[in-house]
């Protein structure tokens, strides 16, 4: 009886000495896992032509305004939902159409883009509520 669990011990040890024996293989973090997650934002912004005004001058305002509304995007998120952001990409187009049918609506410029922000979210929104 003795001789019977010497054999089983022996086979549970040959059986698990690959698996102990095994290097451990952790895959390194890859640029942006550093517990930072991604949020994207699309904004779309309309605004109207004046005939008189410099065109140039018109889109430069109107990409400003993007451009200002994306900078506070970040500030928004850490108020509300990150304890760190930071601006990783964005995109903007800026399209021209004129409107004016039948003499009603006018000339627009229509300024649109993605925002892609890295984030560390707050600890607390990890939390589950009993």
């Amino acid at each position: 009886m003795y001789l019977k669990y010497l054999i089983s011990a022996a086979i549970l040890v040959a059986a698990a000495s690959p698996a102990l024996s095994q290097d451990q293989y952790v895959r390194p973090l890859r640029p942006g896992e550093d517990g930072a997650a991604r949020i994207q934002s699309s904004i779309s912004m309309t605004f109207p032509v004046k005939d008189d005004d410099d065109d140039a001058a018109q889109q430069q305002v109107a990409l400003r305004s993007f451009y200002k509304v994306a900078a506070g995007s970040c500030a928004m998120v850490v108020e509300t939902v990150a304890d760190t952001c930071e601006i990783a990409g964005m995109s903007t187009n800026l399209n021209a159409r004129d409107r004016n049918i039948g003499g009603y609506g006018g000339s627009q410029l229509t300024v649109s883009g993605q925002i892609t922000m890295k984030v560390k979210f707050k600890a607390s929104l990890s939390k589950t509520v009993p």
